[in-house]
């Protein structure tokens, strides 16, 4: 793993491995920006999933205590599915995304 001095400001720093954060790390990356990503939750492997909605939930979520402040706190609530994981909720949502089914290939 690369390491880099505290002063250097040639680094961009990006906060969460989510679908925007992840994309952004890789984007820059490839065109050779030194690039680090923080990321509050651990790295799953397949082996770790199980087709369990109790367990995933309390696997993936997010639930330390979070707070929100200003105009959009009285607004919107705190989402329920925030997942603390490598890859953000990106992982929530493949797990639930519908899969083709061979049916749907055929004209």
């Amino acid at each position: 793993m690369a390491q880099f001095e505290l002063g250097n400001s040639n680094v961009v720093v990006i906060i969460g491995s989510g679908a925007g954060g992840g994309t952004l790390a890789n984007e820059l990356a490839s065109k050779g920006v030194d690039v680090v990503v923080l990321e509050a939750g651990k790295r799953y492997t397949i082996a770790d999933f199980r087709n369990d909605d109790l367990y995933m939930f309390n696997l993936l979520s997010w639930l330390d205590p979070m707070s929100q402040s200003g105009d959009i706190a009285k607004h919107r609530p705190t989402p329920l599915w925030t997942c603390k994981t490598v890859g953000g909720t990106t992982v929530h949502w493949a797990g639930n995304c519908p899969r083709f089914q061979p049916h749907e290939f055929k004209i």
